[in-house]
This record gives structure tokens, sequence and C-alpha cells, in this order.
């Protein structure tokens, strides 16, 4: 911020103290006193907590324990990891006010090698408790219900089931951003974010609990250069001064807080586009043990626009109206 800025902003707060001290006029101290007014909801508090809300922990199907019933004296339930959902709109039906369209469980791909069936679980819509689902997964043929991003690329994506009395936050293709519209929505390094996943060690015993993890963008890369433990595999990802910590992984993380500009001034609040989704982090050598760096790597959100997409024109061959994903 420039000198002749601090100093018109400061003349500003003057001036509002100075008025804030005058006293009342006979007029206005005889005024009948309104009530005071009620402050309008916080869009990105709003949103952040149905995110909350709509989050998702994913298990193994077996062995046990069951992480929908009562947790044995001694263990602790470990899921798999994170997911969310996002969707592909119907173009005749869905509107602002209703949203209508295919839902997908959206996670990172190492969350679910080698598993043919997971369990998912969700709050309920309406109560304080949670609802567990089974679902197979399959990759191909007729029941196929999953869709899996190019090699190198961490995500996967999952028919989400109807499920009886839960209805899931979607993040809406809007707010998947890739590399043109975080420059053109000035999301970049330094940019608050937020992820939205499982807590190490406490998942909730009657709801699930899960928990916000907040940091900042430090490196922005189109660079294959995190070798993936699991893939094996050179891959493309931001990195955020966010700890990572098992069960995070498969979570999204959101742009968040506001956004100053001086030249001209300009202050907004930041939408929550969706940057990333979380895919490991990054440990160090020390003393002949690997620590973290206190840093977490995610796979850039437009890798899972382009996965979006390519759902959409699956849909569309098959005789389906997708919105297109632009």
């Amino acid at each position: 911020m420039n000198r002749i800025t601090v100093v018109v902003l400061l003349i500003l707060a003057c001036i509002a103290s100075i008025r804030a001290q005058q006293p009342l006029t006979p007029q206005q101290a005889s005024a009948p006193q309104q009530p005071p007014q009620k402050e309008p909801p916080n869009p990105q508090s709003d949103f952040f907590q149905k995110a909350t809300n709509g989050a998702i922990f994913i298990y193994r199907s077996t062995p046990a324990p069951d992480p929908c019933a009562p947790l044995p004296d001694g263990q602790t339930l470990l899921p798999l990891g994170s997911g969310f959902i996002t969707g592909v709109e119907k173009a005749s039906t869905s509107t602002p006010q209703l949203w209508n369209g295919w839902k997908f469980l959206v996670t990172a791909k190492h969350v679910l090698a080698n598993q043919k069936e997971i369990k998912i679980r969700v709050n309920a819509q309406s109560a304080s408790k949670f609802v567990c689902k089974t679902i197979e997964l399959e990759t191909q043929g007729l029941a196929q219900n999953v869709v899996l991003a190019p090699a190198g690329v961490d995500l996967e994506a999952v028919i989400m089931p109807d499920i009886s009395g839960v209805d899931p936050t979607v993040i809406a293709a809007t707010l998947l951003i890739d590399e043109a519209k975080m420059k053109e929505g000035h999301v970049g390094v330094g940019t608050q974010v937020v992820t939205v996943g499982y807590l190490y060690g406490y998942s909730g015993q009657q709801v699930n609990f899960p928990f916000a993890k907040f940091g900042h963008i430090s490196i922005l890369t189109d660079e294959s250069w995190y070798l993936n433990p699991d893939s094996k595999l050179m891959e493309q990802g931001y990195v955020l001064d966010l700890s990572n910590a098992p069960g995070l992984s498969g979570a999204p993380v959101f742009a968040y807080g506001v956004e100053f500009e001086t030249n001209p001034f300009r202050y907004r609040e930041l939408p929550p586009f969706l940057v990333g989704v979380v895919k490991g982090l990054m440990l160090a050598p020390v003393n002949g043990q690997l620590i973290s760096q206190g840093i977490a790597v995610i796979e850039p959100g437009a890798n899972l626009k382009a996965l979006m997409r390519q759902i959409a024109t699956m849909l569309k061959a098959s005789g389906a109206d997708p919105v297109e994903i632009n």
C-alpha cells in the first residue's frame, strides 16, 4: 500500500471519528430510536458451514470396525480419506434456486486404490446423525460408476447413489477454476485457503465432525515435480503452507478470506473457488527420520475441472443434456 493511500485512509478514519463524537441535535435527540439492524448473513460463512456439513468420510467396507456402529473400547476409527460432492447440472431442469443434475463423490485416486467396495459416512439432512452407504466400485462395463482421471492426476469420481434422508452440499461446477480463471479472480501465491476433512483420531461418534484447516497458497506451478508415493509418477501439484494429516487426502481446498487492491482501491470477499484437492504432504529427512515440513501438496483445481468436463462429455454422448462446463 503506497504512502498516498495510507494518508487518505487515515484522513477518512479521522473524519468518521469526529462525526461519531459530535453531540446530537435536539431533533435527533427527540427522534424515536430505531431498533438495531440485524447483520445480513455472511455468504462466505454460510457456504463454509454447508461445505462442512457436506463433508464425507470414506472407509473400507471390511474388515471391522463398522464406521456406523459403536466403536469398541480402545480402537480409533480411521478412514481411507475424505471426499466431497460436485456435479454436472442438467441443462433442461436445473435453476439457480434448485440444482438438478448428476452428483459425483470426488476424492484422491490413491484413497480408493485397490478397493472393490467402500463405505461412505455422511451427515443426515434433518437430524444430528450420520448415515452410511456401501458402494461397489466398477471402472468398466455396463455397471461402471467410477471415472478415473488420466495417469499422473490423483483424482477419481464415483457416481453418488441416492441415500434416503441425505442431501450433501454440491460444489457447483462454476466454482471449479483453472489457471486462467485463477488469474482473472486474483487467486495466487498468498491467497488464503481452507480445507474441510477428517481430523486424525476423531470423526464423531453420532455425527460427522469434519474440521477446517486454514493456510495460504505458497507455490503455483504447471511443472510435474511431485513424486506421488502411490502412483510412483512425477505429478503436478500446488503447495500450501498447510500441515496435512492422515485422512485429509481427497478433501477440497477453497479460496477464503478477503482481497485488497490499492490502485484503484478495492475490497471484496473472495468467492469460495475450489483451487484443488489434497493429495499429500511433504516430508524431509532429519536425523534419520522423516518429519513433516508443514506443507501440503494439492491436485490443481484445473485438473478436477478437466475431469468433470470429461464426465459431461460422456453424459452428452449417452444422450443426456448436461450444462457445458466452461
